[in-house]
């Protein structure tokens, strides 16, 4: 928390197509698809070739370069230590990667520090052997090395409650349908080589892929050390693949159409040599702050990332693999920004068609001056239609615009970008032609302001004139039928207005969770726990029943059914005068708050018993309300809560109705713009703003049994205790 700041199931396409990305390239160019048909494209050429994101021949950024890709269905993947081209060509060893043990060797200096991008085809399945070539610290070999862009930290990032020490790596699949053994389980990591745990230092994990078509991504989940493990270099992609898929690929022009976008945020160094942890958390007193925030964004691995695309129909697939920094996308025609005249803003040019869990129902179009808020490990599917663009257009940027207006311009690079709630955080543009309303806007966008490297994502060189609308790119409602035809190939379908449960679902109980931040706690007693006060940041589970003297309560102005088992009724809000009062179930992930450190036992402390014990094959509503941990229950325009991106690990879920807490503590009904994607899309991270309740529709898909976590995603706050673990049965 900051503190101080001011169709078919079965796939109708059989044939592997691993090498479907050949990477971040675009490769050249696939001629029409055959569809006379045109997207409803942004304002309003024809050419091939090979276009890509490049770099120049010093080695020195001028772009993206093109990432491994992994072949295989039974793949050895190795964490190494490794040598990668940060701004220019490194002197040392300067990230941690995953690497294909088929793939150059570790000496090599690789041009992206992002792991290699697997492609499966639905329900064929992958066998992936991890394995840890990480060492052990040489100064103390009872731990895991320090990252080479981490030194250690003194900052106290986890309150009350008691870190344990970094020992291996955990692998996690995000958002895969896996046994608990395959998922990356916190407390069984990869251990370095002789470490005295007996930790296996590699394992193999089977992906069954029995899912719909997703952009999945992999990253390391270990205890405590999640940030600065992901920071160093240890995520990748993995995508899915079906007859959807294809239809979508096919109706753009191929898969060369396609463009992988994995944003991060980060420090370069002064020489360009690496990137530094400890520079993006600010220790200073007055200004601490446990989470990462870097100063400018790398795209794929790589920092100002540029390309030349014709007047075509791209697929973007976005990724925010940052730790804790959110984006708001949209487009700006640079050209315009610079002369001062004229339409600015394009993101009429971008279309959303799917999210964390593949497509959704029906493609939601951005306007004008709209952006599009992706919170870390949050994906989007987007279609970025050039075909219409004016012939005068030819220097687009992908821009981020979460840059924290409230707070004024900022001179402490990466002081901005913890974001709060939509109307404080993103700098939304009055109109798409150039006013000086905005000149606070275009200061940020054109690099005359403090930590304007926040802005730029992806720089886009649009080559070719105007040309006939034959060939290029396909309608909107062309791209919804397909959309629309494989709507009700999961557990959720498609009824025309909302996703919702197949008719018979068994529903098990609802939940109450709160995410608690701030630093204003109140003094309680957790008898089993005995425990006085809140820690900085955490995740509580409520429960129903009566409270008693030693069994503490949370007042709290809204109704749920937390005692029924089978079908409760759905939520309402209670005046914030007669609140319910709610006991509390945990607060912590282990037995214990306080616990002897693993160097010490050589065994992790034992966990808290779980208290949200979920059936396979049933739905259930969880609401999860965003809160200072402060009585009585209001809002405070001061120093509101920080947004939690909120993940549940192995369901999929649909967020199907949001409230506002407003200053007298009153919740209010809140409606998201259409491009949230609110009751359309499946999703495994969920965006829960500042002082707000979500209600998340949760499916527990059959056959998987055992322990699974969920968690915040902002990675500090992970680390700082805001995880939790909950329990599916047969």
């Amino acid at each position: 928390m900051s503190t101080n700041k001011n169709t078919p199931s079965p796939d109708a396409v059989s044939a592997p197509r691993r090498s479907l990305l050949r990477g971040l390239s675009l490769g050249t160019l696939a001629g029409g698809s055959g569809l006379s048909l045109v997207l409803n494209g942004c304002g309003g050429g024809s050419s091939s070739g090979p276009e890509h994101f490049s770099t120049d021949t010093a080695g020195k950024a001028a772009g993206v370069s093109e990432m491994a890709v992994a072949t295989g269905t039974e793949v050895v993947v190795q964490a190494r230590k490794v040598q990668w081209v940060a701004g220019r060509n490194p002197s040392a060893i300067n990230a941690w990667v995953y690497v294909q043990s088929t793939q150059a060797a570790s000496t090599a200096v690789l041009p992206s520090h992002m792991g290699p991008t697997f492609n499966y085809r639905r329900a064929e399945a992958a066998k992936i052997t991890w394995r840890n070539d990480l060492p052990a610290n040489p100064s103390n070999p009872k731990v895991l090395a320090e990252p080479p862009t981490s030194p250690p930290l003194t900052l106290d990032i986890c309150g009350n409650v008691q870190t344990q020490s970094d020992v291996g790596t955990v692998i996690h699949m995000h958002g895969a349908r896996v046994a608990p053994g395959s998922d990356g389980w916190p407390l069984t990591p990869l251990g370095f080589k002789g470490n005295p745990y007996g930790f296996a230092v590699s394992q193999q994990f089977t992906y069954p892929n029995q899912q719909r078509g997703a952009m999945l991504w992999y990253h390391d989940h270990a205890l405590d050390r999640t940030g600065k493990h992901v920071h160093a270099g240890l995520c990748g992609v993995y995508f899915i693949r079906d007859a959807a898929d294809d239809l979508i690929l096919s109706a753009i022009g191929g898969a060369a159409q396609e463009m992988l976008c994995v944003m991060q945020d980060r420090h370069l160094s002064a020489d360009g040599l690496s990137i530094d942890f400890s520079k993006g958390i600010p220790t200073a007193a007055g200004f601490e702050r446990p989470e990462f925030l870097g100063s400018e964004i790398f795209v794929n691995g790589r920092p100002s990332p540029s390309t030349s695309l014709t007047r075509r129909t791209f697929r973007l697939r976005l990724l925010n693999a940052s730790n804790a920094r959110t984006y708001a996308l949209a487009l700006v025609d640079l050209d315009a920004l610079n002369a001062r005249t004229g339409r600015l803003w394009y993101s009429d040019c971008l279309r959303v068609i799917g999210a964390d869990g593949g497509l959704v129902s029906r493609s939601v179009p951005l306007a004008s001056t709209e952006s599009l808020v992706i919170a870390p490990g949050q994906r989007r599917d987007v279609l970025m239609d050039l075909s219409k663009l004016p012939v005068a257009v030819k220097n687009l940027r992908l821009v981020n615009i979460a840059l924290m207006p409230e707070q004024g311009v900022l001179a402490e690079p990466g002081a901005v970008g913890i974001f709060s709630d939509y109307a404080s955080t993103v700098f939304v543009p009055s109109s798409d032609r150039f006013t000086l309303a905005d000149a606070d806007l275009y200061a940020w966008l054109n690099g005359t302001q403090a930590d304007s490297k926040l802005a730029k994502v992806l720089t886009l060189s649009v080559t070719g004139g105007a040309i006939a609308a034959v060939t290029t790119s396909p309608t909107a409602a062309a791209i919804d039928r397909v959309l629309a035809a494989y709507a009700n190939d999961d557990d959720f379908v498609w009824n025309g207005t909302a996703l919702t449960p197949k008719t018979g679902a068994v529903f098990g109980a609802n939940r109450l969770v709160l995410l608690t931040g701030n630093t204003a706690g109140r003094e309680v007693n957790d008898a089993p726990n005995n425990v006085s006060n809140w820690s900085d940041v955490q995740i509580m589970e409520m429960a129903g029943g009566t409270p008693t003297a030693t069994d503490p309560s949370w007042p709290f102005q809204f109704n749920i059914d937390l005692n029924t088992k089978t079908n409760p009724a759905a939520g309402s809000v209670m005046s914030p005068t007669a609140p319910r009062q709610y006991k509390m179930a945990r607060k912590t992930f282990f037995s214990k708050v306080t616990n002897p450190d693993i160097t010490a036992t050589k065994v992790y402390p034992a966990i808290h018993a779980p208290t949200i014990i979920a059936k396979a094959g049933t739905y259930e509503r969880w609401y999860v309300a965003n809160i200072g941990n402060n009585l009585p229950l209001v809002a405070n325009p001061a120093e509101p809560p920080d947004m939690h991106p909120f993940h549940i690990h192995l369901v999929s879920s649909v967020v199907t109705r949001r409230w506002v807490m407003d200053t007298n503590g009153n919740f209010v009904a809140k409606t998201s713009p259409a491009v949230d994607l609110d009751r359309t899309a499946r999703q495994d991270t969920v965006r829960i703003e500042s002082n707000e309740l979500v209600e998340i529709l949760v499916y527990y898909p059959p056959g998987f049994v055992g322990d699974y976590v969920y968690h915040c995603h902002l990675l500090e706050h992970e680390d700082m205790c805001m995880m939790s673990h909950f329990k599916v049965i047969a």
